[in-house]
Parts: C-alpha cells; structure tokens; sequence
C-alpha cells in the first residue's frame, strides 16, 4: 500500500508538473521567435470555445513542438520542409486538441472546482527542478528556470492550476467500467480450458535399414545431393553499414542543452540521504508489541512475516523521505538509528513496527560527472530521428561509389571488409566482425552470399531502421569434394535418409490405425506402446514444453477423440485427444483477474474518444477564425522564417 500510494502521490503529480515544465522548455530552447511579431495576439482569436479563446500564440507554441517532431518523423531536415498539406493536417489536429483541453477546463468551472493556492503551491514545492543541491525548494532556482524558459510565475501558477483541475475530472473517468462476465468466461476458456493427450514420439533414427546400401545406391544419392559434399565457398565482401548506435555517435550536443538537461534531472543527480526500511503496521498495540519483541529476538525479516501475516508489511528499499507518503513514518524512520527494531509507534496508519537495513549519504553527482551520461541520452534520443534524415545522404554516397570508399565518415556509417562463408565464419573458424547486432548481421551475411561479384551496391533497409550496402569483389566458391573422398559421408547421409523414410512410413501406419479408434488402442501389443505417454495435461496458460510449437498449436485444434500427425525437427509426432475439460483452480483467479484488467484497461482507452465528443456537444465551438489559423500555419514556411530573422 505504502508503495502503491508513493507512486501516486509522488510520480503522479509532482511529475506531472515538472513534465509541463519540460514541455515549455524545450519550446523556449529549440524555437525562434518567429511568432513575436504578430501583434497583440491576446486581441485575436483563432477559436473561441465558451469564455475560453484559443490565441495565434496558443497554436503557434503547440505547432512549434508538434511540426519538428513531426520533420524528423519524416526524415526531412526541418518544420519548414514539410508539404503544405501536411502541416494544414497537423495544425488542425493540434487546434482540436487545444480545444478539448478549454472543453475540460470549462468542465471543471460547471462542476464548481476550485483549486486551494496551498495545493498549488505544495505541487510547485515538490517539482524538482526548483529544488537545490539538498532536495529543498529554492526561490532563486525558481525564478531562473522560469526566465530560461520564459514564462512569468502566473502563467506557471495558471498552468498548474489547470493540470489540477483536468487531474480531478479526469482521474475518476472508466474507474466504474467492468468487463462483461460472459465475455471473461470465453477469454479465460479459450486461455485455461486443458487437453488432455496421448502422445507418441517417433525419432527420424527410430526407422529401421534393413540392408547395407550399393554403390549404386551412394552414387545416386551423391548425384542428388552434391551441395552435401562441397567444399565451404568464401566471399571477400566490402560493406557499410548505418545504425542509430553508430549515428548517435557521430550527434554534437552543445553544452548550453546538457546543462539544461542537467538542470531538469536535478532529482537524478542531486539525492538526499536514502533509506532502505521494512516496516510492519499494526492495527492492535498488544500484537505490536508481540512483534517489534519477537523481531528484536530474531531479526529475520522473512520470518516475521509470517509469524504475522495479518500486519501489512512492505520493504522501501533506499527511499528519500519525501518519497514515504505517511509523514508520521517519514520523520520517525528518517530519525531513527540504522540496524535496529524501533516502535511500535502510534501513527495514523496504526501501529508501525521498522528496521533501518541501510542508510546512504547524501551526494551530488557535478554536471562534469554526468556529462557523458547526459550526452549518451541525447544521443540514443535523437538518433533514430538522424538515421532516417541522413538515408537520402546514405543512398546518394552509395550511389557515387562502386567501391564504398566514398562514404563521408560523418553520416555514421561503419565501414567494414573481409572474408567470411554463408554461415559468416571467417576462414579462421571464428564469426567475422560485421558491425551491428544479430538480425542486423544475419542480413548482411544473406545479402553478400546473394548479391553477384562486382554488382554495383545498392541501400538495404536492415531491422530497427538500420541501413547497408555490400560490395562483393571477390568469389570462392565451394567445388564437390570426389565421391572417394567422402565416401563415409555419403554413407552416413544416405543412413539418415533411409531412417527417416522407415520412421515416416512406420508412423503413417500406426496414424492410419489410430483413426479408427484410437491412439493408444492402435499401439496395443506394438513395439512402440512402451514409448507412449498418456494423461498429458495442456492449456494456452500452463503448455507442455516438451512437445514442439507446431504440434502444441495443432493439438489445440483437434476434436476430443481424433488423432493428428506432425512433423517435428527431429521426430515424428502422433497426438490423441482423450479429454477437454476446464483449467485448473488455481489458475482461475490469477487468470480472470489478469483478462479483466486487459479488457477493463481497453475500454478505458475508449472513454477520452467519448469524452471528446460529449464535451464538444455540450458547450460547442461558437467563433472559428479561419484567415488567423492559416497566418499561423504560413508563418511556419521557409520565407516566413527568414522574415522573421
């Protein structure tokens, strides 16, 4: 509980704020001034939505965030790029959200909600870029972020007065909404409902050779079979290849935005004492005191759990005292001595029982600490966004050099050479140092190993929006090794060949018999009951792990009473069905109460689209000034930019 509530009350609100406040700041660092001069805004309207207007500067600050992330969505070098078109479908979807945000707040004023300045202010205390190197509100941190920013202290009091309100209206919204019982009866059947099984096993080794192969025979099968009995081929290849990871490298970050970075993780880098505590509250003082005695004598925190299981116990591990929501529990615990059992003590949760395990001093990593951590952020941040808009760049250097040399180094790109075969081993026995992770890799080996000698490279698009290019310059290819040679060879792959068809043809048999009854009738007074397990208990939630993913998934879709063959990696598979009945007890709780928070928590997704609609219904937009909207929208263009340079 006391976990559930420091997430709440602390992640919730005061995160809330300082996330309104980073939203402003980042407009205030990357956007010029391009709106300043176009008159006294607060006289226009764009929108006008019951005693609310929507201002040229209202747009024109939410545009100024949504069209460069939207630029970088489309690998374009900036907001001025985009095609008019686009930005006309942006601006209008960042107007209508503007709009439900004036809906909800006239909605707090028809429901009578008024915010107490003293909750205001305990929200601006807790945001901790106000905070000092001790965790403590600042005046003087205050009013600088703020004038970096560039807003006045009214506006951020009205800002975080209207967050208030939209929490209070909103939190509640789909808290009622349940999950139809005839519906969670379906899911949680289709998850749990068990399968009982027979199942046989047949290994491809199982099949019987009665005869020793001819010459004949191991001539025909190498005939047939030559890529068996070749030497490895080896490509020499050249590649380059472009990743977030190798682009982030190549990202400058200025100092001026690691700083204010810096500034706004301030909780991150700047930690108060911390304290790990175990804590036991009590409604009875009698019991209290049984457990604080009977934790001193053993001082086992596991134990005394158990012994008293009606006490809520929860383990904070290195919390800040701001963190502990009940301030009773805070003081005392941030009091009192580490290592030993303290209480009970009456607080208003009742009777707290606490062991201090572990107390750490307060420290402060400097901006020069943690400046390669900020800049690897900022990095890994904006890096995805870089490799798409230095695709076009990639491809035109790609398209320029038959031989890949003619790559700029700063793109990112990571050149590369060597030999290696299709299973990317160099000639060495070890894997050959192609850059990038596992699939990135697989698909070089796969595009070398297909492209022809000399072709001209082209851009591949690799996962997780990776790019490449290979240059394959030299070919040697794997030659048929004599049959006199790999004689044994063949005899072993023809071996193999001929167990595989026996175990295929016995099992087709015994498939054959048990559709006419079943499985385990089929095996009776045969060499392979023995080998038969009966009773094999499956559902989606607990399958068994010893039975192949195809075989599992087609046995979920046999009648009870019928028989399926499968083939598996290295085994023939006969399964019967015997018994469909529903999941087990304990699995019942767990299950349903994990389907009702999906499906409760979709529904809950519907509800603001609903919401929406309500909202605009009841107080609709009255004044739409559509000669203002497209000002602001044009001023986003190039020329207008540069005017306002």
């Amino acid at each position: 509980m006391i976990t559930t509530l420091r997430h709440l009350l602390v992640d919730s609100w005061a995160g809330r704020a300082a996330a309104i406040l980073i939203f402003l700041a980042f407009i205030g660092w990357g956007v010029g001034d391009v709106y300043s001069n176009m008159g006294t805004s607060g006289s226009n309207t764009i929108v006008q939505v019951g005693s609310r207007s929507i201002t040229p500067d209202d747009l024109a600050r939410a545009l100024s965030t949504q069209l460069p992330a939207a630029a970088q969505q489309m690998g374009l070098a900036d907001a001025s790029h985009l095609p008019d078109g686009t930005k006309q479908q942006i601006a209008r979807q960042v107007l209508h959200n503007l709009v439900i945000q004036n809906e909800v707040q006239l909605a707090g004023e028809r429901a009578g909600m008024n915010v107490p300045d003293e909750l205001i202010r305990k929200e601006i205390f807790a945001i901790p870029a106000f905070h000092n190197a001790a965790g403590q509100f600042d005046r003087t941190m205050l009013n600088d972020r703020l004038t970096r920013i560039g807003i006045t202290e009214k506006r951020l009091i009205q800002m975080i007065r209207e967050d208030i309100i939209s929490r209070g209206l909103l939190q509640g919204m789909g808290a009622s909404v349940q999950a139809p019982k005839s519906l969670m009866d379906r899911l949680f059947a289709f998850d749990a409902d068990q399968r009982v099984l027979d199942v046989l096993r047949v290994p491809f080794t199982a099949g019987t050779v009665t005869a020793a192969p001819t010459d004949e025979q191991l001539h025909r099968y190498y005939d047939n079979h030559p890529q068996d009995f070749r030497t490895t081929e080896y490509r020499h290849a050249k590649m380059v290849v472009m990743t977030a990871d190798s682009v982030a490298k190549t990202i400058e970050v200025p100092d001026d935005v690691l700083h204010k970075l810096y500034d706004f993780q301030a909780r991150t880098y700047n930690v108060p004492e911390t304290r790990t505590l175990q804590v036991l509250t009590f409604q009875d003082e009698a019991k209290a005191n049984a457990a604080a005695t009977a934790w001193r004598n053993t001082n086992a925190w596991d134990a005394i759990q158990k012994a008293y299981p009606d006490a809520a116990a929860v383990a904070l591990p290195h919390v800040r005292q701001s963190d502990i929501p009940n301030p009773e529990l805070a003081k005392l615990t941030f009091a009192a001595q580490a290592n030993q059992i303290t209480g009970p003590t009456k607080t208003a949760a009742g009777w707290v029982v606490f062991n201090i395990t572990d107390v750490v001093a307060p420290h402060q990593t400097s901006f020069e600490q943690a400046k390669n951590d900020l800049r690897d952020q900022v990095q890994k941040q904006e890096a995805p966004q870089a490799l798409q808009a230095r695709l076009a760049q990639f491809q035109d250097a790609i398209a320029g050099s038959t031989t890949l040399e003619k790559v700029p180094s700063n793109l990112g790109a990571v050149p590369a050479a060597g030999s290696l075969d299709a299973r990317g081993m160099t000639q060495d026995g070890v894997p050959a140092p192609i850059p990038g992770d596992a699939n990135l890799r697989q698909s070089i080996i796969q595009h070398i190993f297909s492209q022809k000698k000399d072709a001209q490279p082209v851009v591949v698009n690799g996962p997780d929006g990776s790019a490449f290019a290979v240059a394959v310059d030299e070919v040697h290819p794997g030659t048929l090794r004599p049959f006199t040679e790999v004689r044994d060879q063949v005899v072993q792959a023809w071996t193999a060949d001929q167990q595989r068809h026996a175990a295929d043809a016995r099992v087709t048999a015994l498939f054959t018999e048990a559709k006419k009854s079943t499985l385990a009738k089929a095996l009776e007074n045969q060499p392979e009951a023995s080998n038969l397990r009966k009773n094999v208990a499956v559902s989606r939630v607990h399958p068994d792990q010893s039975l192949p993913q195809n075989v599992l998934r087609a046995a979920f879709g046999l009648k009870v009473g019928t028989t399926g063959m499968y083939e598996g990696p290295d085994a023939f598979w006969l399964v019967n069905v015997t018994v469909q009945k529903p999941g087990d007890a304990g699995d019942n709780q767990s299950l349903r109460h994990d389907l009702d928070a999906q499906y409760v928590q979709s529904l809950q997704a519907d509800i603001p689209m609903a919401l929406d609609a309500a909202l605009e219904k009841t107080v609709p937009v009255s004044h739409m000034n559509m000669n203002l909207f497209n000002q602001v929208v044009a001023s986003t263009s190039p020329a207008a930019a540069n005017g306002a340079q």
